[in-house]
């Protein structure tokens, strides 16, 4: 079995700082600016992706919903396939993110909406890609492309590549200072996945992780990466929700982790809090030691003084170092997850 250190995901995740930063860069190119105004300038907005990619969507639709006062959705992809009715309206931008830009979804998506009528904008880290071709302007994070199969700076850099151009159509200045300031702040991502790695040594029963807002879609993330890697049973769920049923899983040997941050973040930190009392095992990722208080467990502080918006793409490194870590222990290759490849091609359209 690879060693932790040497595993090509592990690798790929710890130079996302560096992709954050290339991303970032790319916010202001041309592409950028005409994609800002299309977002300006729209009533609604739709984004979609396909499994982290999805997720990403999720994440960013919220930021986007609160930046630009307006409805911001996000939808699979396979929807915008299968019933388009029920997620478009007439003519509004529909915003396509596929690493690899080859998913079949994701082209398909691009095509159909270019013919309907809908300005398209590909998010991807390949230029030359067919979605990118297809769509009408495409944000390229061109650092964020990887080999391994599963996402990690890919996911990360082109979050934040949306966000900043999300934050620019709002005319958000403070938002997009705060976004470019992720890659000085990346050395607390890397400190949080040393305790994602120590924890990750533990084979846990299962695992919770709970984000409310725009961490939703984090959470989402974060239960991908551990189940597909480990095969561990995982849960994403919003944190009050969770009280509403699924509390009755907390049990000694189990691990649930909270995602908090801004609006709410103390009245989240109290469910993981009460998790604990409950028999979990608790890891907190908060802001500040103010934002924590009263937890207990593992606390790991990530993005104080920054936008809540602004650290979330800071919270999937640690994310990476748990699942491979896990990974390791339960005898599961990362590199290598079962019955998955890189890009999804469907056999028909």
């Amino acid at each position: 079995m690879t060693a932790f250190d040497d595993l090509l995901t592990w690798r790929e995740s710890s130079t996302s700082g560096e992709a954050i930063a290339v991303a970032l860069s790319a916010a202001a190119d041309p592409a950028g600016v005409r994609a800002r105004g299309l977002l300006a300038t729209a009533d609604r907005i739709v984004i979609t992706g396909a499994g982290s990619s999805y997720f990403l969507a999720q994440t960013a639709a919220s930021v986007a919903r609160v930046a630009l006062r307006r409805s911001v959705s996000a939808a699979p992809l396979s929807e915008l396939l299968l019933r388009p009715d029920g997620v478009l309206g007439a003519d509004e931008p529909v915003v396509i993110i596929s690493r690899s830009g080859s998913t079949s979804e994701a082209v398909s998506v691009a095509v159909r909406m270019r013919a309907a009528g809908h300005p398209t904008i590909a998010v991807t880290c390949r230029a030359d890609s067919p979605l990118a071709t297809a769509a009408d302007v495409t944000l390229v994070s061109a650092a964020g492309n990887e080999v391994a199969i599963v996402m990690t700076r890919s996911f990360a850099s082109m979050l934040a590549l949306l966000l900043s151009v999300v934050a620019s159509a709002a005319g958000d200045a403070a938002l997009v200072r705060d976004l470019d300031r992720i890659p000085e702040r990346f050395p607390e991502a890397v400190a949080a996945a040393a305790t994602g790695r120590r924890l990750g040594e533990t084979d846990w029963s299962r695992i919770v992780i709970l984000g409310g807002g725009p961490s939703v879609g984090i959470a989402a993330e974060w239960g991908l990466k551990l189940s597909e890697t480990s095969q561990v049973p995982t849960m994403a769920c919003e944190p009050f929700e969770f009280r509403h049923g699924p509390i009755s899983v907390c049990e000694p040997g189990m691990l649930v982790i909270g995602l908090v941050g801004g609006a709410g973040a103390a009245e989240e930190a109290a469910v993981v809090a009460e998790a604990a009392r409950l028999g979990a095992t608790t890891w907190l990722l908060a802001r500040t030691a103010e934002e924590a208080r009263g937890a207990s467990g593992e606390i790991s502080l990530i993005g104080g003084g920054l936008d809540p918006s602004a650290r979330l793409p800071l919270l999937a490194h640690p994310a990476h170092a748990l699942a491979c870590s896990l990974a390791l222990t339960r005898g599961c290759d990362p590199d290598a997850p079962r019955h998955l490849g890189q890009v999804v091609i469907l056999g028909s359209e």
